[in-house]
């Protein structure tokens, strides 16, 4: 049992220190339903990404003009098809154990995978329609791409946590976003900044290691191509698993402003007292 808060009024400096403290009350339910339902894809896509890469670098070592196109070998475009599944599983995973957190005091895995298909279903469907709506709007140039983009940020959580089909949920997200424009941004931007410098953190000590352990080698060119290819294998898996802290985020600000706008948590607590 836990006193953590969900539906809550939050500034910028809440959302991020509340992100840390969910992940933290919560690192054992969500560590399990991460390691079970997403690292298992994101370690696969990441071996076949970077076995593409390291050939093709071992191409372009032996013949600088080689053409381009012998990057994406079948491993190659596999390896992107199962990373664009493993992300939205970790999307999945990671907002459906905020919404078994708001409505049981403990989550358990098995309170996770029994709603997983249905909401990952919903969650590929609206990333679809975001995706669209984002492509044609940069065509009027970048920063309408933008603004439609921060508009639909909160298009996922909206989802999951109002139980909300992907037209509805992004509806929801344009009209809670509405004033907080700004405000919405600075809470993409921000924790955007935090997870990248935070994957970096380990993503560099793995590059210098990985990098000695191929020059290192018997054959030296051959096992630094290699090693290159293991690196960016290694840093699709690193920087995706630590976007889950934005996710948190995205959650919390969803809360913040359903209060802000329509004070539910302080209207529950009135009728709780009374």
């Amino acid at each position: 049992m836990n006193d953590f808060v969900l539906q809550k009024y939050r500034d910028l400096g809440g959302i991020l220190t509340d992100s840390f403290q969910y992940i933290r009350i919560y690192w054992k339910s969500l560590g399990k339903a991460l390691l079970l339902l997403v690292l298992p894809f994101y370690l696969v896509s990441g071996i076949l990404v970077g076995d593409a890469y390291s050939g093709f670098f071992t191409a372009v070592m032996e013949n600088p003009n080689a053409d381009p196109g012998t990057l994406f070998t079948a491993n190659f475009l596999f390896g992107m098809l199962l990373l664009a599944f493993s992300s939205g599983a970790l999307l999945t995973a990671s907002l459906t154990h905020v919404q078994v957190a708001r409505d049981h005091a403990e989550v358990q895995l098995s309170q996770i995978t029994d709603r997983f298909g249905a909401n990952f279903f919903k969650l590929f469907l609206i990333y679809i329609i975001i995706i669209i709506a984002i492509f044609f709007s940069a065509f009027l140039f970048l920063i309408p791409a933008i603004y439609i983009g921060v508009k639909l940020f909160l298009a996922p959580a909206t989802s999951i946590l109002e139980d909300l089909n992907p037209i509805d949920a992004i509806s929801r997200s344009w009209n809670l976003t509405q004033g907080h424009w700004w405000f919405t941004f600075g809470v993409y931007l921000v924790m955007n900044i935090i997870s990248t410098f935070m994957s970096y953190i380990l993503i560099i000590p793995l590059s210098i290691v990985i990098s000695f352990m191929g020059i290192m080698g018997a054959d030296a060119e051959s096992s630094m191509m290699s090693a290159m290819g293991v690196f960016y294998g290694l840093v699709i898996v690193i920087a995706s698993l630590f976007s889950v802290l934005m996710l948190i985020a995205m959650c919390l600000h969803y809360f913040n402003l359903v209060e802000r706008k329509e004070g539910t948590g302080l209207r529950q607590q009135i009728e709780e007292l009374g």
